[in-house]
């Protein structure tokens, strides 16, 4: 895909800051970060479980907490979700909200006996978990009162490359998508006398705009782990991991043109413009973590993990048409346009310490602090889509940064119920090298509770996330999007053991 349409589609495709900057950013970010969905207890305690192990959804920070298991087990989550958007453009707000069931968590722990004088325990584990959500609604409105116009960039671009009439014509790159289908509606028109390209429309400044997006999807990670236990001291495993990626996102641009008096008879006024492109992106990686936890007593463990790259095999797929439509009736369209690329990503590497403290069997409590640069994630070609990454690269080193992750958990027991509570920050992974200087530093709460027996469990948890964002929309206006999202989670988790 070449890097033209990368940037334009970027501007709104998912709700991040870097959607404004550079496509390679927002993928590589996007799926280089976990949002640590799983069970209803992980949920519950804010996915904080680096030194206490013993449940699946740690294991994928921690395969170290499999050494913990004593009994085999096999548990299953489902969820509900809804999120609320709050989006603010040009003095007019609209607001989005929807609900989606979804299945975060299930996973099975068989678990052996070893040898009592050293490595006591042996326990191999299958699981899924869903490690982010990519379910989203956003839509802004308004109207732009200086004259500027969603396709004002392409007459930028057209006219900065100074480009041939012909290769616009016929749609060639890099001005296959947007530029070329807004000239051949005749939104954009060229001005011999002038000697370049100018929008149909001229001198107005009553414009209705709008822009929607929705885009759907999940990553998720299936894993076989190994662990053992040596002398109740010591807490090893290890997990293979195969990351799946699907992410689809329509996007529709909209503009209807006001005028303050009918169209002088044998001129042609454009009334609106419109332009719908689809973004289908596939991909499937492998990585490989190691973990360990240590008891340095009865009640006090320590713990630590290793995540490697995650090594992507991607796979995209876009496709974009528009309309005009004119004040003597005629609707013109564009061919519909399609590309398919295909490249690797790589994720950077992610390392975790944790802490925790365990009181007899009524109380715990647990703290993870995980560190990822994320400006270490690389975009590389496919053989047989060759193209040079080293730009987007060099952006992705510009514009991310190291970025921390606090997780914190406390469990109280009274038997048979236990309550639940968590707390998760992630820091700003972006840099002051990007346009605007966006924050995406985000805080998480949850609480929950369960019912635990000997042979089974039901536990529940809620979830807040929030976070605000301004999105630029577009290169040629002032005019930013400020847009609230909060996300409501809740979990049920059913549990077997024997």
């Amino acid at each position: 895909m070449n890097r033209l349409l990368k940037i334009l589609f970027s501007l709104a495709c998912f709700t991040t800051w870097g959607n404004s900057y550079s496509q390679g950013v927002v993928d590589a970010l996007q799926y280089s970060k976990m949002q640590n969905f799983g069970s209803a207890r992980y949920t519950a305690m804010g996915g904080s479980f680096g030194a206490l192990g013993g449940e699946i959804s740690g294991i994928v920070n921690n395969p170290g907490g499999l050494g913990i298991y004593r009994n085999s087990e096999f548990t299953f989550s489902a969820a509900l979700s809804t999120i609320n958007t709050e989006n603010q453009f040009r003095n007019n707000e609209l607001s989005e909200s929807w609900t989606k069931f979804n299945l975060p968590s299930f996973g099975y722990v068989s678990s052996y006996n070893g040898n009592q004088n050293g490595w006591k325990k042996y326990s191999i584990a299958f699981g899924h978990n869903r490690i982010a959500n990519f379910q989203n609604r956003q839509r802004i409105r308004g109207n732009s009162t200086e004259g500027s116009s969603f396709i004002d960039p392409y007459v930028f671009d057209l006219n900065q490359n100074q480009a041939a009439i012909d290769d616009v014509i016929n749609y060639a790159s890099p001005y296959t998508f947007g530029p070329s289908q807004a000239f051949n509606t005749f939104a954009i028109d060229y001005d011999t006398t002038l000697g370049q390209y100018v929008r149909w429309l001229q001198f107005q400044d009553n414009i209705d705009q709008e822009r929607s997006i929705e885009t759907e999807g999940r990553q998720t990670e299936t894993f076989i782990a190994f662990g053992g236990n040596f002398q109740e001291r010591l807490f090893i495993g290890a997990s293979l991991g195969i990351q799946n990626i699907r992410f689809n996102s329509e996007q529709i641009w909209s503009e209807e043109y006001n005028y303050d008096t009918p169209p002088v008879p044998g001129f042609d006024d454009i009334l609106s413009y419109r332009e719908v492109s689809n973004l289908r992106t596939r991909g499937t990686g492998l990585n490989f973590k190691l973990g360990v936890i240590y008891k340095l007593n009865n009640a006090l463990r320590v713990g630590g993990a290793i995540h490697s790259p995650t090594y992507f095999g991607m796979s995209e797929e876009f496709i974009m048409d528009s309309q005009s439509s004119f004040s003597n009736g005629d609707v013109i369209q564009t061919e519909l346009i399609q590309s398919n690329y295909e490249y690797s990503l790589r994720t950077p590497w992610k390392f975790q310490s944790s802490i925790a403290y365990v009181y007899g069997t009524s109380l715990l409590f647990n703290i993870d602090y995980e560190f990822q640069d994320f400006s270490g994630a690389r975009f590389d070609d496919n053989n047989r889509f060759p193209f040079d990454y080293s730009f987007t690269n060099d952006d992705i080193n510009t514009q991310l940064q190291q970025a921390h992750q606090i997780r914190a958990g406390v469990e109280y027991r009274v038997d048979p119920f236990v309550l639940r509570g968590g707390f998760r920050y992630e820091s700003n992974p972006f840099t002051n090298n990007t346009f605007l200087n966006p924050d995406e530093s985000r805080n998480t709460y949850s609480i929950g509770t369960g019912f635990r027996s000997k042979n089974y469990n039901v536990d529940v948890s809620y979830l807040l996330s929030s976070f605000d964002i301004v999105d630029p929309v577009y290169a040629s206006s002032d005019a930013s999007a400020t847009i609230k999202q909060t996300e409501h989670l809740v979990t049920l988790t059913f549990g077997w053991k024997w």
